[in-house]
């Protein structure tokens, strides 16, 4: 059997027609930048995340920068994220001239809020939290934090959409708690676009105003008092955006019920650790990324390779922490703490298949190879 790791042309398939439709109208009408179709989606988007408003850019990494420049931070302060992350999110902190503070993930992969809160000092001005695979961090315990040491909250959402949690008796959507949530729409992401793109979502007005204004050379601005660059979303983006945006919530009930198959079967391996199924919406399962340990630990590229001679692709998210790639533990500006999971981990971590192209058929048989592969260890 074969089962694909993603399959962007079964996933884009059923909006063609009328994607088509509506770029041809886009087309000979010449709406491509600031648009109605740009408009559009970030109302539907912030409705969607609860949220009083977005900003559409250009991808995922320039959405944190822009969030970052529009907090107003200390100049040169530090910002503490997670060491398991892709690595745009500690590109995001020093490319806008702050310090990068590495800390170590908990059980979920996400932030460790013992971590966060050892790692805290006079010169921490902000957090961010990454809802890693789709699952959302502690954040109450997050929050909490935040509150205590009058610290803003960053949430990088690129793996999350339509996640949710309960914070003090309400269900949230990720982006909506913190002060600003960030995504992006990389064509692979939950809701992903035919191209790049990104958002800044907030509760904030004056937050939203000047992430705008940034995003557009800070022309919005009558009298601009900062550089601004350009980080648009463009309207095919956007129009395509929306379309698929209908059946976000259908496509992650989807994730979930073939994470339960998964699970249902790999937690028989005593060689696997699989992920927790959390309650209600709290993970969206980008990825569904399993450990291996004791007998198995070690032989993630053995198996791998035992899965493909089965028809079975996988990927690794993500091999190096960030304290062991090269261009970032050699920056002066990152400050790496302890970190015994993300470091120990990320030799034994594997994503397998997961989204709307995998059947429940599929997941079942990729479950039941891995423990074939594992009786022989």
């Amino acid at each position: 059997m074969e089962v694909k790791f993603l399959d962007l042309s079964y996933v884009n398939a059923p909006y063609y027609e009328e994607f088509s439709h509506k770029l041809k109208e886009l087309y000979f009408n010449s709406r491509f930048i600031r648009s109605i179709e740009c408009s559009q989606f970030e109302e539907e988007f912030a409705k969607y995340c609860g949220t009083l408003g977005c900003v559409g850019v250009a991808n995922g990494t320039d959405a944190i920068e822009i969030a970052i420049k529009a907090l107003n931070l200390a100049k040169g302060s530090q910002i503490i994220l997670p060491a398991n992350t892709f690595k745009a999110t500690a590109e995001a902190v020093l490319n806008m001239g702050f310090k990068a503070v590495i800390v170590d993930c908990d059980e979920s992969y996400n932030i460790s809020p013992q971590a966060l809160l050892s790692a805290i000092t006079p010169q921490t001005s902000a957090i961010i939290v990454v809802h890693l695979y789709g699952r959302v961090c502690d954040m109450n315990a997050v929050m909490k934090i935040a509150q205590d040491y009058g610290l803003l909250v960053i949430e990088d959402c690129s793996q999350a959409h339509g996640a949710r949690i309960r914070i003090q008796n309400e269900v949230r959507s990720v982006g909506s708690i913190g002060d600003v949530g960030t995504f992006s729409f990389y064509p692979s992401k939950n809701l992903g676009a035919i191209g790049d793109g990104g958002a800044i979502v907030s509760n904030a007005r004056s937050l939203l105003d000047r992430a705008r204004n940034i995003a557009n050379h800070s022309l919005l601005e009558c009298k601009p008092s900062f550089v601004g660059r350009n980080s648009r979303l463009d309207s095919i983006q956007a129009m395509f955006l929306s379309l698929k945006l209908r059946d976000l919530d259908a496509h992650n009930t989807h994730r979930i019920e073939i994470a339960k198959v998964y699970d249902k079967i790999l937690s028989r391996c005593e060689g696997v650790v699989c992920p927790e199924l959390p309650a209600l919406d709290a993970c969206v399962w980008h990825n569904y990324v399993i450990r291996l340990i004791r007998g198995l630990s070690g032989h993630r590229e053995m198996l791998q390779k035992f899965l493909e001679i089965k028809g079975v692709q996988t990927h690794i998210h993500y091999p190096l922490a960030l304290n062991k790639i090269p261009e970032l533990k050699s920056h002066i500006h990152m400050l790496i703490h302890p970190l015994p999971n993300a470091s120990n981990w990320d030799r034994d971590i594997l994503s397998l298949p997961i989204g709307a192209h995998i059947t429940k058929e599929q997941a079942e048989y990729v479950a039941n190879c891995i423990l074939e592969f594992s009786t022989r260890y």
